[in-house]
């Protein structure tokens, strides 16, 4: 349950900085939404993969930073993929901006969901030795 819970906490500030690029550059900066969408959720994905690696799943050791990192990236594009097709599909049906948001919220959750489990069961997962040590 604690795991979750800095899970939790790590992708609440995935989203603040997800929401706040996106809001920069979609209507600070006129940036068309899909390009805002894509750019924001690649800058999210980057500062969750950090914050997971060292408070989530605390697996910060050298010699594991490119297998999880090649493993993170993975798994982002399959969640990245999920979330923007579904704000993507949701936004076809109307580009209002309260309806915009709640389509960002719609494709950030299922992507959650699909990127804790992929990070628990592959990412960081810890391997044991034959003595049941890490």
């Amino acid at each position: 349950m604690r795991q979750l819970i800095k899970f939790a906490l790590v992708g609440i500030t995935g989203f603040a900085v997800d929401v706040s690029v996106f809001t920069l550059l979609s209507f600070g900066l006129s940036l068309q939404i899909e390009w805002a969408r894509g750019l924001a959720f690649f800058i999210a994905a980057l500062t969750t993969w950090l914050g997971n690696r060292h408070f989530t799943f605390c697996t910060a050791s050298s010699n594991r930073l490119v297998g999880e990192c090649r493993k993170s990236l993975i798994c982002a594009v399959l969640a990245g993929l999920i979330n923007l097709t579904i704000f993507k599909a949701m936004t076809l049906y109307s580009n209002e901006l309260l309806f915009v948001y709640f389509a960002f919220v719609c494709g950030v959750l299922v992507g959650m969901v699909l990127n804790y489990v992929l990070s628990a069961m592959w990412v960081f997962k810890v391997e044991h030795d034959v003595s049941g040590e890490s």
